[in-house]
């Protein structure tokens, strides 16, 4: 499962980098604030799933922080940065190693770390599709970002531009 995981992790980031790229080229997007708020949940949700598998008590990330959408950019680079490191130090075995965190809402849960990290991309790639619809209603063709385009391509790495 760990290679099904990595390969979904590198997909993550390929998707999220090619909607920086197009949403970066598009003046429009950039003065969106529901796009900028999708974008923010985005990232702020894989970091704060990352400090959960840390078993790190993280505060969830403020909107604020991030004035403008540009100023989202670095911090998504970090996540992925982050995320990469910390799947290169996982193996098979930790995959069902229980993970206890609390949600938003202070519930506690406990679910075996490799569910936890399917869970992640696959958390993106929904609101991915929320971005290329609200993009679509302003005026611009997304990227496709399906996991089927990305093989088709040869599973390539992100680039961030």
């Amino acid at each position: 499962m760990r290679e099904t995981i990595k390969e979904l992790f590198i997909h993550q980031e390929w998707g999220d980098a090619q909607h920086w790229g197009a949403i970066r080229a598009f003046p429009p997007a950039l003065a969106d604030e529901a796009l900028k708020s999708r974008l923010f949940h985005i990232h702020a949700v894989q970091q704060v799933w990352l400090a959960r598998w840390q078993g790190i008590k993280l505060e969830f990330p403020r909107p604020e922080d991030y004035p403008q959408v540009e100023d989202l950019f670095p911090f998504a680079k970090s996540c992925h940065a982050a995320l990469k490191a910390y799947l290169s130090q996982r193996s098979e075995a930790d995959l069902p190693l229980p993970v206890t965190y609390q949600n938003i809402h202070g519930e506690t849960f406990t679910q075996p770390l490799g569910d936890l990290m399917l869970h992640l991309p696959l958390h993106s790639q929904y609101h991915r599709g929320q971005l290329a619809q609200a993009m679509v209603a302003l005026g611009f063709h997304m990227p496709a970002t399906d996991l089927v385009v990305w093989q088709r391509a040869g599973r390539p790495e992100a680039v961030w531009s």
